[in-house]
């Protein structure tokens, strides 16, 4: 897979995910679909209280997005295939090349038996040379296999920040459309204000030592 092959992707999902026209609203269906894992069934509290999670927050939400997007589910499928292919379409290359590295390494360990070090010099040059033109015949092969790993690098690379952007405006919104209610939390902040004063009287009226205030 080209790597500027995945810049068209990218930008289509960003795009569609930013620009998608919202559906027409219907009376029976709520005015905004919480994502699967921003319900309060798989709260953060839930999620944080596992040593283990199963997944990043930002993985489950990313998953869940997939689920609803024909792009990002092609992507996936496209990415996993090529991962997948990736042993078998080096397998026999490696192998080959790995028989002749292994020759050229057997051989320069053997030289060193050799007691004559002008004999041992003139075999190392030959070894050396005969190596440097096998390198020459499979450079094809390695400047294509160095731009698949180069490639390999980015695709990452771009998989995760798309993961970023897709989930991002999703997260947001669900912080502006999700936050509950202060007043439970203000009645609590209120009530610890007072029980602390009410403490601090209790502590002052039959003190023996210095209370902080």
């Amino acid at each position: 897979m080209k790597l500027t092959a995945l810049f068209p992707i990218v930008a289509a999902v960003v795009l569609g995910i930013g620009c998608k026209q919202q559906p027409a609203k219907d009376s029976a269906t709520p005015e905004t679909e919480i994502p699967e894992p921003l319900k309060d069934e798989k709260s953060s509290s839930g999620f944080i209280s596992k040593f283990k999670p199963r997944e990043s927050m930002m993985e489950e939400i990313y998953s869940d997005l997939e689920k609803k997007d024909s792009v990002l589910q092609k992507l996936e499928i496209e990415l996993q295939h090529f991962h997948a292919g990736i042993p078998d379409s080096l397998k026999k290359f490696d192998g080959y090349s790995a028989k002749s590295i292994a020759y050229y390494t057997s051989a320069n360990e053997s030289l060193k038996t050799l007691k004559d070090t002008v004999l041992r010099d003139e075999l190392k040059a030959v070894l050396a040379d005969s190596k440097s033109k096998y390198m020459n015949k499979i450079s094809r092969f390695t400047n294509l296999r160095a731009h698949i790993d180069s490639n390999q690098v980015k695709i990452e690379d771009y998989h995760t920040v798309l993961k970023v952007v897709a989930t991002l405006p999703i997260i947001e919104k669900y912080q502006d459309d999700g936050m509950p209610d202060i007043t439970s939390t203000a009645n609590l902040a209120n009530e610890a204000q007072r029980l602390r004063a009410k403490t601090y009287q209790l502590v002052k009226s039959r003190k023996r030592v210095k209370a902080a205030n």
